[in-house]
């Protein structure tokens, strides 16, 4: 029976040609192309709200508006990608590849 490092050593050598002949791995891995309108503006959204804290902000230093723009911009950002990641109908990528693993792990130890 092989060792569970035999298997972790051959995953990593097949990984990308086992995920890339998976179908539901690459259906979501293109849901998170930008592909309408609604997409482009999800990632607007954070230039947006980093200009609104610009001019908002209560900082007197430049350096720390600044700061305090990015950190509002980078927040945003994410807001925006786990909001389309979560209406998008798609499970995540690192569920789909933990069942390609496993499945591959069973066909591996059946070898």
């Amino acid at each position: 029976m092989p060792s569970p490092s035999d298997f972790e050593t051959w995953w990593q050598a097949n990984r990308k040609r086992l995920l890339d002949a998976d179908e539901e791995y690459q259906k979501t891995l293109e849901s998170y192309k930008l592909k309408s309108g609604a997409d482009w503006l999800l990632f607007a959204i954070p230039v947006v709200v980093a200009i609104v804290v610009l001019d908002w902000s209560p900082f007197k230093g430049e350096f720390l508006n600044w700061a305090l723009g990015a950190l509002a911009a980078i927040a945003a950002f994410v807001g925006c990608v786990a909001f389309k990641a979560h209406t998008s109908g798609y499970r995540s990528l690192g569920d789909i590849e933990a069942d390609v693993k496993r499945k591959a792990q069973e066909e591996y130890e059946k070898r």
